[in-house]
């Protein structure tokens, strides 16, 4: 596999500035800056903080005109699959108090040793991908938005800083699976994504919790705080794909990220080259697909499509409010762009031999897409 410099170096054509959250798609809807008649709200509240099982059974129209896929039974299982990220979010995320943290410290004078030891442990938790990396402070949001805000439970208020801790110098960052055959409902109502999110829910905190007995600080995030895919991509976890989606080897973009501070010295990983960047050049199946409209035909630029974007940021611009809008009018969230991702396949020795491939040379990237679509690959299954 060949080794690059840091995703920070390859990509990043002008001066970053962090991100202000409150520009975030999900901080817009929020604030109800998403506007369609009759659909932008649940059970009279805005979409984006329906948090209960109650409210999300509510997004299903018992009209008796909604589409095969979008049943009482398949909200139910959905919001069924969230029980644990909403109970766990408002208190467990963000927490590391020096009350938390063991007073003595574990030997780290073998930082690879240490390191292989704390993906072990996030494994066993259930993560299905580790990687490490020092944490880039461009990474780091630079204030609070409304959806995170929100599902702080009070810790933090809308448009408050936020100013790391000294202490915050590694991000021990992790993939959780998504399972291929739920994913292949989408854009119907899928529970893969939601069950997820209580996995992170879990996972984080638990991974954090062992650090502090260790003697360090720890704080556990799920999409809060900082950005979650260029974190991922310097820890070595994957690449950006056309679709704005982190595409790994394993699983291809079907997979949640969450992620742990800490000061705990850690030996860091490299950023890995799959051959996702030729083949995202090549392959336009998440555009041709998007119900919304989101997703980008042309280029790579480093220009935004508007504030919900980075500028000076090589890569595909995703429309992130045209997708929020399709959302809004789908009552479900949307998956198409990861189902139909010629990445996302389950293991195979096929598969594998497609995936080193592509590795290795961008020859056959126009043959594989065809061959992906000749094969009936990506097609919805309810």
């Amino acid at each position: 596999m060949r080794r690059q410099k840091p995703s920070y170096e390859r990509f990043i054509t002008g001066p970053i500035l962090r991100f202000d959250d409150r520009n975030g798609g999900f901080s817009k809807l929020q604030r109800g800056e998403v506007r369609i008649p009759d659909m932008h709200k649940v059970a009279g509240k805005p979409f984006a903080t329906t948090s209960t099982i109650k409210d999300q059974v509510l997004r299903w129209d018992p009209s008796g005109k909604q589409r095969r896929g979008y049943g009482q039974t398949d909200y139910a299982l959905k919001s069924a699959g969230r029980t644990i990220d909403h109970l766990v979010r408002q208190t467990l995320y963000t927490t590391s108090t020096e009350s938390d943290v063991c007073g003595t410290k574990v030997d780290v004078s073998d930082k690879a040793a240490i390191a292989s030891a704390i993906k072990t442990v996030a494994r066993w938790f259930g993560a299905d991908l580790v990687g490490i990396c020092e944490v880039n402070p461009g990474w780091i949001y630079s204030h609070w938005g409304d959806f995170n805000a929100f599902h702080t439970g009070g810790k933090v208020s809308l448009g408050d800083p936020i100013e790391p801790p000294d202490w915050v110098k590694y991000a021990i960052v992790m993939g959780i699976e998504m399972d291929y055959e739920t994913i292949a409902r989408s854009p119907a109502v899928e529970a893969a994504t939601d069950l997820g999110y209580s996995k992170m829910a879990f996972i984080a905190p638990s991974v954090a919790a062992y650090i502090r007995q260790l003697g360090y600080h720890a704080m556990a995030l799920g999409n809060e705080y900082a950005l979650n895919i260029p974190l991922a991509i310097d820890a070595g976890l994957g690449e950006l794909g056309r679709h704005g989606l982190l595409i790994t080897e394993q699983f291809g973009p079907r997979l949640r990220l969450c992620k742990v501070f800490t000061d705990l010295p850690l030996e860091v990983d490299s950023p890995i080259d799959i051959g996702v960047q030729h083949f995202c050049e090549t392959c336009r199946r998440c555009a041709e697909a998007c119900p919304g409209r989101a997703i980008p035909f042309g280029d790579r630029t480093d220009k935004a499509w508007d504030e919900s974007n980075n500028i000076n940021v090589l890569k595909w611009p995703v429309k992130v409010m045209a997708c929020l809008e399709w959302w809004l009018r789908n009552r479900a969230n949307c998956s198409v762009c990861i189902r139909v991702c010629p990445f996302n396949k389950p293991e195979g020795y096929l598969h594998s031999v497609v995936r080193n491939t592509v590795k290795a040379t961008r020859l056959f990237d126009g043959l594989l897409v065809k061959a992906d679509q000749a094969l009936g690959y990506g097609k919805q299954k309810l």
